[in-house]
């Protein structure tokens, strides 16, 4: 997806006696139309569900409210399965040590949905051998015996990468798994796990600085490991009460920014997607006539083109009005 932008926005360019876009300013114009665009889809998908419920409030009965309001719910589940793309389920490393209440925040978070803290750990390992079959992901550990250490339903959490996944069987040594959450990193590195209770959690709240330090000051409000509380500060999350210490016991629930896109070829301009450094587009292909515009409407205001800017400008009212 991302050569055929990269040559439409070159053609577009050239047609027009605009100028070679070098790759670096390509690939950074491709940055910022991307992430637009994905922050686009919140707003989106924000003002469809509104105007959705509006219509649903006042136009319950008639036919003709019927048909739009299903042609609303349609648009507001288009973008929230484009937002299901970035979703994830992650447990949050400790920033010192395992035995730290500071925790790192999610890598790549845009926004936290949902933070929980399991209180009940089952078991703990390392991993001795990978997934035969990675679409029938597994936990292997022949110094386990899993028959007395889990349930199928229970969290895995490979402490490691920090990814999660759910018990689907269990054999003595073996655990099927939802996810492949123990891949082959390279160089037969083992990796350790941990085993939580899915029943046994607590949502912790995520309060401002001036508010944490009040409650944790009085014995009446102070946070529990019952209803734990926690402080977002900087690359942080610091726990209250100091108690909550477990390396892969607090689990975030969170929508990540995508991953920069990055055109890369031979050095005679040539698209090599097994270069180094290589990452398509994350968004949609539907989304490629916006890209390309808004890749279009940054290399011309960059050098100061005024024809192309005019150009990205008219398709996109084009695209608007279509699109209201």
């Amino acid at each position: 997806m991302i050569n055929e932008v990269r040559q439409t926005v070159l053609a577009i360019a050239n047609k027009n006696n605009y100028g070679y876009i070098p790759p670096e300013d390509f690939n950074n114009y491709a940055r910022h139309a991307q992430m637009d665009v994905f922050k686009e889809f919140f707003y989106d998908y924000n003002d469809q569900v509104n105007r959705l419920n509006k219509r649903v409030a006042v136009n319950q009965s008639t036919a003709v409210s019927a048909s739009t309001n299903e042609a609303y719910g349609d648009l507001a589940e288009r973008k929230r399965q484009v937002i299901e793309i970035f979703s994830e389920i992650k447990s949050l490393g400790n920033i010192a040590s395992s035995g730290s209440h500071v925790f790192d925040k999610p890598s790549g978070l845009y926004l936290l949905n949902k933070l929980v803290h399991y209180n009940t750990q089952n078991a703990a390992g390392t991993q001795t051998s990978f997934s035969a079959t990675p679409s029938a992901p597994t936990l292997t550990d022949t110094g386990a015996t899993f028959t007395t250490s889990a349930t199928v339903g229970d969290l895995v959490v490979n402490t490691y990468t920090f990814d999660t996944a759910f018990v689907t069987s269990v054999t003595d040594t073996i655990l099927g798994l939802t996810e492949d959450i123990f891949k082959d990193l390279g160089g037969g590195l083992s990796m350790t796990y941990k085993i939580f209770n899915p029943s046994k959690y607590a949502e912790i709240e995520i309060q401002d600085p001036s508010k944490i330090w009040s409650l944790d000051s009085s014995n009446l409000t102070k946070p529990t490991t019952m209803f734990p509380s926690c402080l977002m500060q900087g690359s942080n999350v610091i726990m209250y009460p100091n108690s909550i210490t477990n390396k892969g016991s607090v689990i975030a629930q969170y929508i990540r920014e995508p991953l920069d896109p990055a055109w890369t070829g031979f050095a005679e301009g040539l698209f090599n997607p097994s270069e180094p450094g290589y990452q398509d587009f994350e968004l949609p292909e539907s989304e490629l006539p916006l890209l390309i515009n808004k890749i279009l409407q940054l290399a011309g205001v960059s050098i100061r083109d005024e024809q192309i800017y005019q150009y990205t400008v008219g398709q996109a009212s084009i695209e608007d009005t279509q699109d209201k």
